[in-house]
């Protein structure tokens, strides 16, 4: 059997180092946040409420009545995503999100439009417009600050860079 000189790196792993990189390729497998169901997502809400919490904490402040090993295989499915954190405190597990709320919505996000470019046949100019014409019967505020943000990076990319020991004028 030949040998790889690449190490092995588990499954888990690999989609840990994705999630916090938050970089996913084209073609790989859905990233573990874009793939929560509901009852994960209200778990990773009580643990961000709660800072860090055991089974049975989070057990008791979900909206439905579970079995503690639903509990505990919903948090050990999150953990080996690589979403949560745990440490041993006596005879529990201490979770913990390994994520902020906005990193999280984040990846979610940066999934949902590499999804949105990549899996269609349209132009993206045509996806855009549709984007556009969604947000501004959602929220037109959102809009507004849309285009803010588009004017600020437009500026960012139109700025002259310095490199090191160099100043930028004012």
């Amino acid at each position: 059997m030949k040998q790889s000189s690449e190490p092995f790196e588990p499954r888990a792993a690999r989609e840990h180092r994705a999630a916090r990189d938050g970089v996913e390729k084209a073609g790989a497998a859905a990233s573990p946040v874009s793939a929560l169901g509901h009852r994960e997502r209200e778990v990773l809400s009580i643990l961000r409420e709660l800072g860090s919490a055991t089974v049975q904490q989070v057990a008791r402040r979900l909206s439905a009545g579970l079995a503690y090993t639903t509990v505990m295989t919903t948090l050990d499915r999150l953990f080996r995503k690589g979403l949560l954190r745990r440490e041993k405190q006596k005879r529990a597990f201490l979770y913990s999100t390994a994520f902020s709320a906005r990193d999280m919505e984040g990846q979610r996000a940066a999934h949902l439009i590499q999804r949105f470019f990549s899996e269609s046949d349209v132009q993206p100019e045509i996806l855009v417009s549709c984007l556009v014409d969604a947000v501004h019967r959602y929220d037109t505020e959102l809009l507004e600050r849309l285009e803010s943000s588009i004017r600020q990076a437009r500026a960012l990319e139109a700025s002259p860079k310095s490199g090191p020991g160099e100043e930028n004028a004012p």
